[in-house]
C-alpha cells in the first residue's frame, strides 16, 4: 500500500511539481541577488516562444492553446496595466483570473484536434473572442462598471478569502478547476493533463504574487515551461508507451534489453483464444480484456517489468533473476488473471456511434467469461546470449505452453 501511494505521489508531482519548485527557488535566488527585472524580461519570451514552437511542430493542439492562453494572460497584465486606470486594472485582473482556470479546465477535457484544422480555428476564434470581449468591457465605462460588480461580487460572506488577491468568483473557478483536474489525474496520469493541472497551480501563484509584477510574470512563464516540457513528454510517451494498455511498448522493451545486464529472465505472455474472443464479442470487448490483463501485468511481483509486445502478446523482464526465481511470480500472475472476474458488457453500454465502430457481432446478454493466459519464460545467466535469442527461447516455451493445453507456465530448458 505504501509503495503504491508513493508511485501515485511521484506520478502526480513529477515533472510539473518539481519544475514549479525549481523555478520558485531560482526566482527567489534571482530576487535576492537583484536580478528579477532582467530575469523577468527575457524568461517569458523565451519560454512561451519555444513552447509554442514545439507544440506546433509536434501538433499538440491542447498544449498549444494552453500556452497561448497563459501567455496572453501574462502579457495582458504586463502590457495593459501600466496604461489603464485603477478601475481598468481591476477589471483586467478579475477577467484574467476568472477566465484562465475555466479555459484550462475546458482544454483538460478536450481532445487534440489539430491547430490549423476547422476545430483548431474555432478554438483560436474562441480565445480571440474572449480577448475582444475583455477589451470592450475595459473601454466602455458602463459595461466595465457592471462587469466589475459581477466579477468582484461576494458569493460567500464572512471574509474567509481575504488572504488572496483574487475576487471570490475567480477563486472559486480556480478551486473548481483544480479539484476536478486532481480527481481525474489521480485516477489516470497523462502528460498533457498533468501539465494543465500544474500550469493552473502556477497561474494561481502568479496572480497572488501581485498580478503584474516581475515575479508574477516569471511564475506565468514557469507554467509555460511545464506545458512546454509536456510536449516532449507526450512525444516520448507516444513513442515508448502503448496507448491502449498504458504499458511500455515494444520499442521500450528493446531499449530495456540493451541495459538489463548479463543476468535476467524474459517471459512472453499470450492471451488464450484471443482471436475467438474477438470474433465472438467484438474488438471493443477484446480491448477491455487487454486492458484488464495489462493492469495485472503492471502489478507483477518479483521485480518484473511488463511491456506490450504486440497484438495479444506481452513481455515481462526480471533483471538479475534466473528463470527458477522468476517462476513463482509468473505463476502468481497467471493465477491472478485466471481468478479475475470479467463480465462482457451488454449492448446498452457499448459505443452507440455505429459509423465509428469497428465491425463486431451484437452482444446478447451480459455474461461472465473466463480469461486465461499462457506464459513462456527463458533466462540469460551471464552466457552472453543476445537478447533476440533469449526472446526466441521464451517464445518457444510459450508455444509449448499452448500445446500443453494453455493456461500454464513453461520455462525454457
Amino acid at each position: 500500500m505504501g509503495a503504491k501511494l508513493l508511485r501515485v505521489v511521484y506520478r502526480l508531482v513529477v515533472p510539473g511539481g518539481l519544475i514549479l519548485l525549481i523555478s520558485a527557488l531560482a526566482m527567489e535566488s534571482a530576487r535576492s541577488q537583484g536580478m528579477v527585472a532582467s530575469f523577468w524580461h527575457y524568461y517569458p519570451y523565451v519560454i512561451f516562444g519555444i513552447g509554442l514552437l514545439l507544440s506546433a511542430v509536434f501538433n499538440c493542439s491542447r498544449l498549444f492553446f494552453a500556452l497561448l492562453i497563459v501567455a496572453a494572460s501574462d502579457r495582458a497584465l504586463v502590457w495593459l496595466v501600466p496604461r489603464l486606470s485603477s478601475a481598468g486594472v481591476r477589471t483586467i485582473f478579475d477577467a484574467v483570473a476568472l477566465l484562465l482556470p475555466l479555459n484550462l479546465l475546458a482544454l483538460y477535457f478536450m481532445r487534440d484536434r489539430g491547430i490549423v484544422s476547422s476545430r483548431g480555428r474555432r478554438r483560436v476564434a474562441f480565445i480571440l473572442a474572449q480577448i475582444g470581449i475583455i477589451g470592450i468591457i475595459v473601454l466602455v465605462h458602463p459595461i466595465q462598471v457592471r462587469a466589475a460588480n459581477l466579477m468582484h461580487g461576494e458569493i460567500i460572506p464572512g471574509g474567509y478569502f481575504e488572504w488572496n488577491h483574487m475576487a471570490q468568483p475567480a477563486l472559486l473557478a480556480f478551486l473548481l478547476a483544480g479539484v476536478v483536474m486532481l480527481i481525474y489525474l489521480l485516477n489516470r496520469r497523462r502528460p498533457v493533463e498533468s501539465s494543465l493541472f500544474w500550469a493552473l497551480v502556477t497561474a494561481f501563484i502568479a496572480l497572488n504574487a501581485g498580478g503584474a509584477t516581475h515575479l508574477s510574470s516569471a511564475y506565468f512563464a514557469s507554467g509555460g515551461l511545464i506545458l512546454g516540457i509536456a510536449v516532449l513528454e507526450t512525444s516520448y510517451t507516444m513513442a515508448f508507451h502503448d496507448e491502449l494498455t498504458q504499458l511500455p511498448s515494444r520499442r521500450a522493451l528493446n531499449q530495456a534489453l540493451l541495459k538489463v545486464g548479463d543476468a535476467y529472465t524474459v517471459a512472453m505472455v499470450d492471451v488464450d483464444h484471443f482471436k475467438q474472443f474477438n470474433d465472438t464479442y467484438g474488438h471493443e470487448t477484446g480491448d477491455q480484456v487487454l486492458q484488464m490483463i495489462a493492469s495485472r501485468l503492471a502489478d507483477v511481483t518479483g521485480g518484473g517489468k511488463a511491456f506490450r509486445y504486440g497484438g495479444e502478446e506481452f513481455a515481462v523482464i526480471f533483471p538479475n533473476k534466473s528463470v527458477d526465481e522468476a517462476y513463482p511470480s509468473l505463476e502468481t500472475l497467471r493465477k491472478k488473471v485466471e481468478s479475475t472476474p470479467f463480465k462482457v458488457r451488454d449492448h446498452d453500454r457499448r459505443d452507440r456511434r455505429k459509423s465509428k465502430k469497428r465491425d463486431a457481432p451484437k452482444l446478447h446478454a451480459k455474461k461472465r467469461v473466463r480469461v486465461t493466459v499462457s506464459i513462456g519464460a527463458a533466462s540469460c545467466d551471464g552466457d552472453e546470449r543476445p537478447a533476440d535469442a533469449v526472446l526466441q527461447a521464451a517464445d518457444k516455451a510459450l508455444y509449448r505452453a499452448k500445446n500443453n493445453g494453455r493456461n500454464c507456465t513453461v520455462v525454457s530448458a
